[in-house]
């Protein structure tokens, strides 16, 4: 499993995949939070003070007005007072404006490995909230556009399947369902769809007016993005209320039975994808850390490990583990660790006997969060599932 490609964006974290970049390198001494005019997105505007003078670099995710979005396992927020090497590049919105995108970062202090086998929750908000949905039921809509690389019939059959997987591994212990809607055509955002989406051309979240295209790590298979509840005076927070799951046609032949009308020669089966893709809709984390990602806590209150210091098998054959071999199908079913997660998470006991989409937020678009004391939480969320090639390349998500 050395030799591997990852479902989520672990190595590309602290690698940049762009050819122009910039390295920042200083303390942060504020950071901004707001949503983008489309109310789709929350950015985050850092400025870093560094011997040449202050450098703004921006980043996906934030918090603003008690909702968050993150991407998990991502690349972790900077937050006031961080010493840090950021590398960025520059990128226009629609309108024109250039803003610094930051690719990766590198923090000055380290954080020693832990050892841990248990299961790992995406979160937490700013005051200590893990991340969960409060209907009984979660609602998937699949992009109606498709992908070229199999036929629409079959990614729905195969969509069907990894719910399946899901709701049936955990029907003993949890109340939990995942339910699949008619398609129809859409775009990421916070909207209140959580939309299935396949890239097939660029491997990035499209520009709009006021900010520019958002790209990935090409390593990523996958990428799940929420938005959440972040208000220590609510009693809903840490409450998912959108999550998005982008597929990564661009870099990788999305296959089905190992069959794809991709040229790509690493085959990432979207049954395998679309089954981990699911445990993020749920509020999952990865079982370990890429480099660059914030320290984390499992479910024993232990320290989370770094990938590349572990060798615990329960973390490696988990769904949740954040790589897969080309051609991979062992995540299209859950380990003990994955549905014990979900059971823990949406016990029986606590159904609360509600099966409802969420009503979408009236907060996106109008307001900016100043970041003083460091907004290290955001309210976006986006992992990304790495697959592995011969070579040590990743698919994440």
């Amino acid at each position: 499993m050395r030799t591997r490609t990852s479902l989520d964006i672990s190595e590309g974290l602290t690698r940049p995949w762009y050819r122009w970049v910039m390295l920042v390198s200083g303390d942060v001494v504020a950071v901004n939070s707001h949503w983008v005019a489309d109310g789709s997105r929350i950015v985050s505007d850092a400025t870093v003070r560094t011997p040449d003078g202050d450098v703004v670099v921006s980043q996906l995710g934030g918090s603003v007005d008690g909702i968050a979005q993150r991407t998990f396992p991502g690349i972790a927020m900077l937050a006031v007072g961080d010493a840090v090497d950021v590398t960025a590049h520059a990128a226009a919105d629609l309108a024109g404006r250039s803003h610094l995108v930051v690719d990766g970062i590198v923090a000055r202090a380290s954080v020693a490995p832990g050892l841990s086998a248990a299961w790992v929750r995406s979160g937490p908000t700013a005051a200590g909230h893990y991340l969960f949905w409060q209907s009984g039921c979660i609602f998937a809509t699949l992009d109606s556009s498709g992908t070229v690389a199999v036929p629409f019939a079959s990614v729905q059959q195969v969509m069907a399947a990894a719910i399946a997987t899901w709701n049936t591994d955990v029907a003993s212990c949890s109340y939990i369902v995942v339910k699949q809607t008619a398609p129809e055509s859409a775009e990421v955002g916070n909207d209140g769809i959580n939309l299935v989406k396949f890239r097939d051309t660029t491997w990035c979240r499209p520009a709009v007016d006021d900010d520019p295209m958002r790209c990935y790590a090409p390593t990523a298979a996958g990428i799940t993005t929420a938005t959440f509840v972040d208000d220590a005076s609510s009693p809903e927070d840490g409450a998912i209320e959108d999550a998005d799951i982008e597929i990564n046609g661009v870099n990788f032949a999305i296959s089905v039975d190992g069959q794809t009308a991709s040229a790509q020669p690493c085959h990432a089966e979207l049954q395998n994808t679309l089954t981990h893709e699911l445990g993020h809709l749920h509020g999952l984390a990865h079982t370990c850390l890429q480099p660059g990602e914030p320290p984390a806590i499992d479910s024993n209150g232990s320290a989370v490990p770094q990938c590349a210091d572990t060798t615990d098998p329960a973390i490696l054959a988990a769904t949740m583990y954040p790589f897969q071999n080309c051609g991979e199908t062992s995540k299209e079913m859950l380990t003990p660790d994955d549905s014990g997660a979900i059971c823990a998470i949406y016990p029986t006991a606590k159904d609360p006997e509600t099966c409802a989409e969420v009503d979408e937020h009236t907060g996106g678009g109008c307001c900016e969060a100043s970041g003083s004391g460091g907004a290290s939480f955001p309210t976006l969320a986006t992992t990304m599932f790495l697959l592995a090639r011969r070579r040590r390349s990743t698919i994440r998500g």
